[in-house]
């Protein structure tokens, strides 16, 4: 647990870690604005029938909060959990301080399942900062209300039910996020250089992207990391649809497990002395 504190107190310290969250409501707040001075509120209008009657506001803190998701959560807070972790190996051989922790009596397993847990830890953080955030900027906004959603046709939800839709998406994308910190980290054991760890952390999410969508490669499409990252929209969708949640946690887990072995055999094989 010494090494476990040690690690979290480490990575809070940072100004990179503060600066992330910074970020995020700068971002909510570009959102919020935008979502103000849009016209979301004639989406509503031109996709049901004349013979309907809207009334209400389309646009709440619900509306804002799950807005958000498909801004950030797709490039944005992976990239920032991919810098942040991908330093907690790879910065400290820069620096020079990862040989002086190896001194200590503590496996080497032990110190990166520490960092493990923190990475996973600050992949949590920001998901979950992103949501409050989300919710209270737009709460002071538009107010509650029920949540509208435009994806894949039109969907209304009750305040009540949007909002444990929308934290139960938060707690899925919060598994997801931590996919990539395993991923991140995996690779902040391979190299010794902090931005080239981010750098293949974002870059591998790319290149799943692009391949996911080119049709020659559709068949590798359902395997692909990325495939499974957003399966947190499902809780958003008028039936939810539990086998494609069951299916993506499962390649999730095994994503991390994976990645979280491979990164442990380097760690322990690593020459860590200079």
């Amino acid at each position: 647990m010494a090494v476990l504190r040690a690690e979290l107190s480490k990575l809070y310290r940072q100004r990179i870690t503060y600066a992330s969250f910074v970020v995020l409501i700068v971002l909510v707040g570009l959102v919020t604005w935008g979502s103000h001075h849009g016209r979301k509120h004639l989406e509503l209008q031109e996709q049901i029938s004349s013979e309907f009657v809207v009334t209400g506001r389309t646009i709440t803190a619900l509306f804002v909060a799950r807005a958000i998701m498909e801004v950030a959560l797709a490039v944005l807070v992976p990239m920032l959990i991919a810098v942040v972790v991908g330093a907690l190996v790879a910065g400290e051989r820069q620096s020079g301080t990862l040989r002086t922790l190896m001194i200590r009596p503590v496996a080497r397993w032990w110190v990166l399942s520490a960092k493990l847990l923190t990475g996973w830890s600050f992949a949590a953080a920001v998901t979950i900062f992103l949501g409050i955030a989300g919710l209270t900027i737009g709460w002071l906004v538009f107010g509650w209300g029920d949540l509208v959603i435009f994806s894949g046709g039109l969907t209304v939800l009750d305040a009540h039910t949007g909002l444990v839709r929308l934290v139960l998406a938060y707690l899925l994308a919060v598994a997801a996020m931590c996919t990539v910190a395993a991923l991140a980290l995996m690779f902040s054991t391979i190299f010794d250089n902090s931005m080239a760890a981010a750098g293949l952390t974002v870059a591998t999410l790319l290149v799943m992207g692009i391949v996911g969508e080119l049709p020659y490669f559709e068949h590798m499409r359902p395997h692909l990391l990325t495939t499974h990252l957003r399966f947190y929209s499902e809780m958003f969708a008028a039936t939810v649809n539990r086998a494609a949640l069951v299916t993506s946690a499962a390649y999730l887990a095994g994503y991390t497990i994976v990645t979280t072995i491979i990164a442990i055999i380097i760690f322990q094989r690593r020459d860590i002395t200079c």
